[in-house]
């Protein structure tokens, strides 16, 4: 971690969840203070008890951070005391480090990680002057399959100031659920709401029951996809990798859920004709490597897919510039949601790389709409065999008629 500067700024950045912790949230948090390129006073909590740290993730943003403090606060998701000491201990820093000066104008936060909200809308009651932007990643309130998200508020000084608050702006607090509470306080005293997709912000706001707060929200939110970084990030790391030149290599990076995986493209795989099936290679890096292994084994396509940890940040970004092509799959949301709300943020990752993208997508989806190289449906494995066919014809292609992987 770079040492911070001495001398503060007048952006404030309340991320529970930032670089060097090895998480989405805190990555995304990072690019965006590399997008607006402003320096920044970061108040973060100590990932360490759920999080593994990556030094080079430094490398982001580190270099814009003015004042840092890491509060060594309970890193739980879903805790109301968690949430309380966050917020308790953040809020002393920050007005400690706003009487100091410069004084603080703009102030961003975001979650996933419910605390950071919690702790910007103190901040911002208690100076009604700094623009606060609050970014929302997913919905909070509501789980992937539709299910309501709820863990309970505990009463005391932290939710009497925070129902103050809300009332102050003409809103009524929203009863025991700590996720609405953390909805509400941004819906109700931000500046400007921050969504990654319009299905997020339409879904977001169509759960809002006072008529007045959906109205203010609406007027506020603003669509930004997350952020890519500049290309020069990509080429950063050096990580060895012995690809085989006569053949098509695709690669995917991330977890698997339980409405997200790589079943169809297994399936399309073991179903390729055995000439075109010998000219994939499938790299897949993942924490779930085991039960992917057992997956693969199933089908007979060891020679053809190879399954990694997971590698640093850097070295992710390098790996993308040596694929052909990289896969993206969409989450399963129908019969959740009318619309599929979730935009996986590996996109803005693999776009910036410049290779082609395969998307698994489902309709409708924020994915869907877009600008892949290759697409198919979810479930869907006939299309996805379509797709590998293409990959393999496109790959034996003369270097001049097909695009070639950067040099690294």
């Amino acid at each position: 971690m770079r040492e911070p500067s001495s001398t503060g700024a007048t952006d404030l950045v309340v991320a529970f969840s930032f670089t060097p912790y090895v998480d989405t949230a805190a990555v995304v948090a990072a690019k965006r203070v590399r997008e607006e390129g402003r320096a920044v006073d970061v108040v973060q909590n100590d990932m360490a008890p759920s999080r593994a740290q990556d030094p080079d993730l430094g490398r982001i943003a580190d270099d814009l951070v003015r004042r840092r403090t890491v509060l060594p606060t309970p890193t739980w998701f879903s805790s109301w005391k968690a949430v309380r000491a966050f917020a308790d201990a953040g809020l002393e820093q920050v007005l400690r480090w706003d009487a100091e000066g410069p004084g603080y104008e703009r102030l961003y936060s975001r979650a996933h990680w419910v605390p950071s909200h919690v702790l910007a809308a103190r901040v911002k009651a208690h100076r009604p002057h700094v623009r606060w932007v609050a970014e929302f990643s997913d919905p909070l309130s509501v789980h992937a399959d539709g299910r309501e998200r709820h863990a309970p508020v505990e009463e005391g000084p932290l939710l009497d100031e925070l129902a103050a608050n809300l009332r102050e702006a003409g809103v009524g607090p929203p009863g025991d659920n700590l996720f609405l509470w953390a909805e509400t306080l941004p819906y109700a005293l931000a500046d400007e709401l921050l969504f990654t997709n319009t299905n997020q912000r339409d879904l977001m706001l169509s759960r809002i029951s006072d008529a007045g707060l959906a109205a203010r929200a609406a007027a506020r939110a603003v669509v930004r996809p997350h952020p890519t970084l500049p290309p020069a990030y990509y080429d950063l790391a050096d990580p060895p990798v012995d690809l085989d030149p006569g053949r098509a290599h695709i690669g995917y990076f991330g977890n698997f859920y339980a409405n997200r995986g790589l079943g169809t493209v297994l399936d399309a795989l073991a179903a390729l004709p055995a000439a075109q099936r010998a000219q994939v290679q499938l790299h897949v890096h993942t924490e779930q490597g085991e039960k992917l292994v057992t997956a693969v084994a199933a089908r007979g396509l060891e020679p053809q897919v190879s399954v990694r940890p997971f590698v640093g940040y850097l070295d992710f970004l390098a790996l993308c510039r040596r694929m052909d092509v990289l896969l993206l799959t969409d989450a399963t949301t129908k019969g959740a949601f009318a619309r599929n709300p979730f935009l996986p943020s590996k996109w803005s990752d693999y776009r910036g790389s410049g290779r082609p993208v395969w998307g698994v997508v489902e309709e409708g989806s924020p994915l869907s709409a877009q600008a892949l190289d290759h697409r198919s449906p979810v479930k869907h494995t006939t299309a996805a065999v379509q797709v590998l066919a293409q990959i393999v014809r496109e790959a034996g292609r003369p270097s001049g008629q097909r695009s070639e992987r950067p040099s690294v």
